[in-house]
């Protein structure tokens, strides 16, 4: 597990021991026990996968989902084109529509290809078969979403990736009322971005860190918003530190540069004279 932390942090820009804590928060979000954890097991799958395929947890392109306390990686459409794209087999993809006499579409068929093989894998998903009449979002976008689910499933055949499931499989499974892990109810993550916001330097956002996560321990709140709030705090860092290395690099220029200063000797030693016989005068 720690290799695979060491590439997810490589990957993110993290450390390794916030990159454990988010996941952990994912694994025990998605247990929705009071006092569960992670156990070394689990936190093995999520981090094999992550790091195998490249997957970034602190941007919500994959999360962690527990069912019949089985353990799954749920990807989101995101995480599978950044997938496909790092194949370097892959070679392009295209859709075909299959309409009604309506003009209305009935299947979507995904043809993608790869390197050194003489055929497209082919895979057509039919409405019929995977709309969910339940899903506001099935109703509004069926085309968009069918186009995903073939995406996703000619993905798996042509590469072969066994080990997750996309945002759709987890909602089916567990109904419509089931949120994705990541969502985090009664915590205004805008208000918690704008506080970091106001921060210009790291030590105050350390500082506004500690008083963050005692107001959401008062609340009950931690347990559940900690992962979002590490990802937050590493993003204003990122913030600040960028923000300092233009101030430095500003100032060695300032320092660098000679002083703009005029000279000229022989008014100077006039206006010198002068003030002597104004002296002697006295």
């Amino acid at each position: 597990m720690s290799n695979a932390l060491s590439v997810i942090a490589k990957n993110t820009g993290a450390s390794e021991e916030d990159i454990k804590t988010v996941l952990s928060g994912m694994i025990i979000s998605a247990k929705n026990q009071h006092g569960s954890v992670a156990s070394n097991a689990e936190m093995a799958v999520v981090t094999g996968v992550c790091s195998k395929y490249g997957l970034n947890p602190l941007v919500k392109e994959c999360a962690a989902f527990i069912s019949g306390g089985k353990l799954s990686v749920v990807v989101m459409i995101d995480g599978w084109y950044k997938i496909v794209n790092r194949q370097p087999s892959f070679d392009g993809v295209e859709f075909e529509d299959h309409l009604d006499a309506n003009g209305k579409v009935t299947a979507i068929t995904c043809k993608m290809f790869i390197k050194d093989r003489s055929r497209p894998v082919c895979i057509t998903e039919y409405l019929n078969e995977c709309l969910d009449a339940k899903s506001s979002v099935w109703k509004r976008w069926p085309a968009r979403m069918l186009r995903h689910k073939a995406y996703i499933q000619a993905a798996r055949v042509a590469f072969g990736i066994s080990e997750m499931i996309d945002d759709d499989e987890q909602s089916r499974i567990v109904g419509s009322n089931q949120k994705i892990t990541q969502e985090v109810p009664k915590v205004d993550f805008n208000d918690i971005d704008k506080r970091m916001a106001e921060c210009g330097d790291n030590e105050s956002l350390n500082q506004l860190s500690v008083v963050l996560k005692s107001e959401l321990e008062k609340s009950n709140g931690w347990e559940s918003a900690k992962a979002k709030c590490i990802a937050m705090k590493i993003t204003h860092k990122n913030r600040i530190d960028a923000m300092t290395n233009i101030e430095e690099a500003e100032f060695e220029e300032v320092v660098e540069c000679e002083p703009d200063i005029p000279f000229n000797g022989e008014d100077e030693a006039v206006e010198f004279a002068e003030l002597a016989d104004i002296a002697e005068e006295v």
